[in-house]
């Protein structure tokens, strides 16, 4: 759970052939399953007892940020634009509801939506347009590629025009992070999330690790294009879970070192190979007749103030989901 750089790959995600815990109530793995079984989510609580530990420890490596700087950012106010890298426009998202939630949409895999409610972040939002999302690096430093903060521009200005001038912050909540990753979606569209069936009964295999190329011997595997290992890509779905229960065996047999996913083309699948396709790490895709957007953090786990900045006239000019951490 430590609130560091992430070690150079995005975390990826997977489905194995076990239901996992949900909540409170932990449901036993399914006798026989063979692919990978995911690694415990530690509890939000346990997240919240480590946040200010790690966020003070991360927060050394920000040497290049003056006093007040700190100060602001303490007080829930963002960095000035002169102190940071440019912007860069990760996509957009719509919220015909008008209710819009930031979590860890990894979470969805582990956990049953009313035991995930009091994880998410929400807010009011437009819903008669879409809504621009933005990232902002810290651009010098040792973190100078990570994310200082994420925003959802909410000001209805005219293309060309200059958004209205933040004078205060209100903060909204805390967004928790397990596996390393946010969303912007709309409330409503968890309904219709599928974090593990798959939407067109297809399928890939992928394996990677010390062993890997044994295993790919072993089972006539090829090596997958995008460099992420070996395995197979649009299987049909029995056919893939046959060849990850297959490969799980070999592994136990031989010892073998390596990590085998199956991952069904899920949302959750749709939405990571965008966000691994993509220079920012964002992915875009439609759920439920909104379109929602999941990047990885840049920080791994932690946990990540939400801030509803105003104008003056306390209008909301945007969402902003801080990522750096303060002193």
């Amino acid at each position: 759970m430590a609130r560091t750089a992430p070690s150079g790959r995005p975390p990826r995600t997977a489905r194995t052939s076990t239901a996992r815990a949900a909540a409170a109530a932990s449901a036993a793995p399914r006798r026989g399953a063979t692919t990978r079984a995911r690694p415990a989510v530690p509890a939000p609580s346990r997240t919240r007892r480590i946040a200010a530990a790690v966020n003070a420890r991360a927060a050394t490596a920000i040497a290049e940020d003056d006093q007040q700087a700190r100060d602001a950012l303490a007080a829930g106010q963002p960095r000035t634009d002169g102190e940071l890298a440019r912007a860069v426009r990760l996509g957009s998202i719509t919220v015909p509801s008008g209710t819009l939630a930031v979590f860890d949409v990894g979470l969805m895999g582990y956990l049953p939506l009313d035991a995930l409610e009091p994880l998410l972040v929400t807010a009011q939002v437009p819903r008669d347009r879409a809504l621009a999302v933005m990232g902002t690096r810290l651009g010098t430093g040792r973190f100078a590629d990570r994310w200082d903060h994420v925003v959802i521009e909410l000001a209805d200005a005219a293309p060309g025009d200059e958004r209205p001038a933040i004078a205060r912050a209100r903060k909204l909540g805390d967004a928790a992070v397990d596996l390393a990753r946010l969303s912007f979606m709309d409330r409503a569209a968890l309904e219709h999330w599928r974090h593990e069936d798959s939407l067109d009964q297809l399928a890939d295999v992928v394996f990677w690790g010390r062993d890997a190329d044994a295993l790919a011997k072993a089972l006539g595997a090829r090596r997958l294009a995008n460099g992420e290992g070996h395995g197979w890509t649009d299987l049909p779905l029995a056919e893939a879970e046959a060849k990850a229960d297959r490969a799980a065996t070999l592994r136990a047999e031989h010892r073998w070192l390596l990590t085998c996913e199956l991952r069904p083309h899920s949302h959750h699948f749709a939405a990571m190979a965008a966000a691994r396709a993509s220079p920012s790490g964002a992915g875009v895709i439609e759920v439920g007749g909104a379109r929602a957007l999941v990047f990885f953090t840049g920080w791994g786990e932690g946990v990540f103030p939400v801030y509803l900045d105003v104008d003056r006239d306390d209008q909301p000019v945007r969402i902003r989901l801080q990522l750096a951490p303060v002193a």
